[in-house]
């Protein structure tokens, strides 16, 4: 790794000596606004929080296929699999490292994709594919106080391309190992007053199938984690009117089955179709828009039980309907003023369970049908009283039919002290009410609901600062969160309850030089440590310090190279489990591409964990050996827009 590491260190020490008389072409030119962090565009400088924003040349640059592999650049997250059931992609944010990462909310062009059923998005958009991404744009802290529910540890805003802003079409292919196979297809055209783009994406793999070495049964064998993914979007646009629609449809297998044993034969099904449609008026002073969101959600999964000597179905319906109505005035005394008024009417139906065929709702369902109605108000201030000091202020109302009221208010201070130096200070409280598992599962001797669990909550406190000068720019932040009510279930019971609380604390930094446009390279450095009231110890099962190296530069013939190095530090064990910490890891990772990606033909190469490196996910239970996350990895990639 030592070695790797030099290489890259030394691109990007010494290419930017050889481009020094170069006019700097800045690579991350839409890198520098957000509008997640205010729902308001603001340079990234001013934002409220600290962000980072994945822009699609980089995503293009990285070779990243799917949302997962693309957040695994961002510092502060990690990808790996549920300590407990390995049976899907989770995401570690600041060391918070949840079942299937419940604590963060993903929203797709506005519109929040966490079902009310898990409050979960991993399960369906882990690998959501980002050939059609326009930007990503990751917010670590809180974030209730503008979108809710389950924005507690991080919001993540995937920005697609839409009709307003494409024309034309583009076809792309993929192949690779594992039996990977892919493809997508785009199309789009404009008039005077309207624009309609039409996105259709498919892709399938056989998995890793690597060998795991013991299961809760002291069984070894092979993974069955088989992906096969379907995904179509429209987007139009007639004068002030807009609609956005999106089917995704994904059926996998599962690393381990439903009892943590070697699985041949689950099947898991996975269907949701969002569609919203909204109208909005801007002026110089005045922002007005009514949104009208619908979103239906269907588990259908096909669970292998105890090594395949049963199977289990629990099926389950959500949809949610939204309304919602925002205005923003920016016309008094330097201050921009946003309410935002939502209702949301979830319904939970259709909820089934089939033990070996046999149809036992009616005596052994899982859940039940139930509904939910959520009122919310949000209220936010920007004020800039002086030229370089900017006060957010903020504050979300919502009431829950079930759960009931919380509140989540938010305070923000921005000084940019120089034309190079800007520092951040905030404070922000935010919740995730119960999901209907924790509310309502029955007849599972593991999961057991408890309808009178309450929300959880964190209050985090952040200090960043940025320095940028030319081609250089370092951010830093650190930070304090404190966790109560949590949501768990305290072995050997399997009662949801409230109990206990988590601190956690850490510092990330980054520095990147951006010479020019495909010449550019980055240095991470995450340091994040928590414990639990309940125990005194750190968290298990996530790592103390993540470095990351990267960087992008010319070939000839109008090629270029992008080269990753990402060192993962040691992971701890849960209290009274005696294996020793899982030990530290790296993998490097390779993408070399060429062509013009907006205009004319494209390809790409790329190879993930070139050294074959053993990557391993840890697993809670003792018993069991630590799960592989993935081996080596290639993708051939070929694309034409015209």
């Amino acid at each position: 790794m030592i070695r790797v590491a030099g290489l890259l260190i030394s691109c990007l020490v010494f290419y930017p000596v050889a481009y020094a008389d170069t006019p700097v072409d800045m690579l991350f030119d839409e890198q520098d606004t957000v509008m997640t962090a205010t729902e308001s565009q603001r340079a990234l400088g001013q934002a409220p929080s600290i962000v980072t924003v994945i822009t699609e040349k980089q995503i293009r640059d990285m070779g990243a296929r799917t949302l997962i592999e693309a957040l695994e650049s961002v510092p502060g997250l990690n990808i790996s699999f549920p300590a407990g059931l390995a049976n899907g992609h989770t995401l570690t944010v600041r060391g918070l490292k949840s079942g299937e990462a419940e604590k963060t909310l993903l929203l797709i062009n506005g519109h929040r994709v966490n079902n009310p059923y898990s409050g979960s998005w991993t399960f369906l958009f882990d690998e959501f594919p980002l050939d059609d991404v326009r930007r990503i744009e990751i917010i670590r802290g809180p974030g209730s106080a503008l979108y809710g529910s389950n924005a507690m540890a991080a919001v993540i805003q995937i920005i697609t391309r839409t009709a307003e802003y494409f024309r034309g079409s583009e076809a792309g292919t993929s192949a690779g190992n594992h039996g990977y196979l892919g493809g997508h297809v785009l199309t789009g055209g404009k008039g005077d007053d309207a624009s309609i783009m039409l996105n259709l994406n498919a892709a399938s793999t056989d998995g890793d199938r690597q060998k795991i070495q013991r299961d809760a049964a002291g069984k070894s064998g092979v993974g069955n984690f088989w992906r096969r993914q379907q995904q179509g979007f429209l987007s139009a646009k007639a004068g002030n009117w807009s609609l956005f629609a999106m089917h995704v449809n994904k059926r996998r297998g599962s690393v381990l089955d439903a009892t943590n044993q070697i699985d041949h034969a689950s099947n898991v099904s996975i269907r949701q179709s969002i569609a919203a449609l909204t109208w909005a008026k801007n002026s110089d002073i005045w922002d007005v828009s009514l949104r009208s969101d619908a979103d239906l959600f269907n588990l259908d999964p096909r669970w292998q039980l105890f090594g395949g000597a049963s199977r289990g179905s629990s099926q389950v319906k959500n949809l949610t309907l939204t309304g919602s109505g925002l205005v923003r005035y920016r016309g008094w005394q330097d201050q921009e003023w946003t309410a935002n008024l939502s209702y949301d009417h979830i319904r939970q139906f259709d909820v089934r369970t089939f033990i070996n065929g046999a149809d036992v709702s009616a005596s052994l369902n899982h859940n039940r049908n139930t509904t939910r109605q959520v009122y919310a108000l949000a209220i936010q201030d920007v004020w800039s009283p002086l030229r370089n000091l900017t006060l957010t202020a903020g504050v979300r109302l919502e009431h829950y039919s079930d759960v009931g009221n919380h509140t989540s208010p938010r305070l923000a201070l921005v000084w940019n002290a120089t034309d190079m130096l800007d520092f951040k200070l905030m404070y922000g409280h935010a919740f995730r009410a119960p999901n209907f598992i924790e509310l309502f599962s029955a007849n599972n001797p593991t999961i057991l609901g408890n309808p009178n669990v309450r929300p959880e909550s964190v209050n985090t406190y952040e200090f960043g600062a940025s320095l940028h000068k030319g081609i250089w720019h370092l951010d830093g932040n650190v930070y304090y969160s404190r966790y109560k009510n949590l949501i768990t279930r305290i072995a050997p019971s399997p009662l949801t309850v409230n109990v206990g609380r988590e601190i956690l604390k850490g510092f990330e930094t980054e520095l990147r030089i951006d010479v020019q446009k495909g010449l550019y390279g980055a240095l991470s450095y995450t340091w994040q440590t928590g414990s639990s009231s309940l125990t005194g110890a750190r968290l298990p099962d996530v790592p103390m310090q993540v470095i990351r190296i990267s960087g992008d530069a010319p070939l000839p013939l109008d090629a270029h190279i992008h080269a990753d190095v990402h060192w993962i530090g040691s992971q701890s064990r849960a209290a009274g489990d005696p294996r020793p910490a899982l030990g530290s890891t790296w993998q490097a990772d390779m993408a070399i591409r060429a062509g013009n990606i907006s205009n004319g033909p494209s390809m790409s190469f790329v190879i993930n964990n070139i050294f074959n490196r053993t990557i391993l996910s840890p697993v809670a239970n003792p018993v069991m050996s630590d799960i592989p996350l993935h081996d080596r990895s290639w993708t051939f990639n070929l694309a034409w827009a015209f």
